[in-house]
């Protein structure tokens, strides 16, 4: 229990990453993510703060440009974790695949943004329409084989 709290204490203190739950669910992968934690459905970056800022800027940005989507009324409504899911994870599938960037494996996060900003200039910049389906089509829970 006493291990528990520790790791709890010292993850508050450090920058959540905003996919968490997409990298711990396999969705998604990012090498600056701390995985030693993920015990707790919380994981840290290990990266400096314009990076952190830029993943915590394409998540709103996810999220308001998805709130229609999902039939939110207010972009500050706080979202279930389906919700959250179909929107970061069909959101990075869906720019995954209107960049044509490894479509065959899950979408590193730092490498879509690094191409959304060399082709938009900014992630956030990015055309949200053409993903529209991809988010909404999107499904969290895994086929069983």
């Amino acid at each position: 229990m006493k291990l528990f709290y520790t790791l709890c204490v010292s993850i508050k203190y450090q920058k959540l990453c905003p996919f968490s739950k997409p990298v711990i669910g396999g969705w998604c992968e990012c090498p600056y993510a701390s995985l030693m934690e993920r015990c707790t459905g919380k994981i840290a970056c290990h990266r400096d703060d314009k990076f952190f800022l830029s993943c915590s800027n394409l998540a709103n940005s996810l999220k308001n440009n998805s709130s229609f989507i999902l039939g939110l009324n207010n972009s500050e409504t706080l979202l279930t974790h389906a919700q959250s899911m179909k929107i970061r994870c069909g959101g990075m599938l869906g720019m995954q695949r209107v960049m044509n960037i490894e479509i065959n494996s899950p979408p590193v996060i730092p490498n879509i943004i690094a191409v959304a900003e060399l082709l938009y200039n900014d992630a956030c910049n990015f055309p949200f329409n053409e993903i529209v389906q991809d988010i909404k089509s999107f499904n969290h829970r895994k086929k069983r084989l």
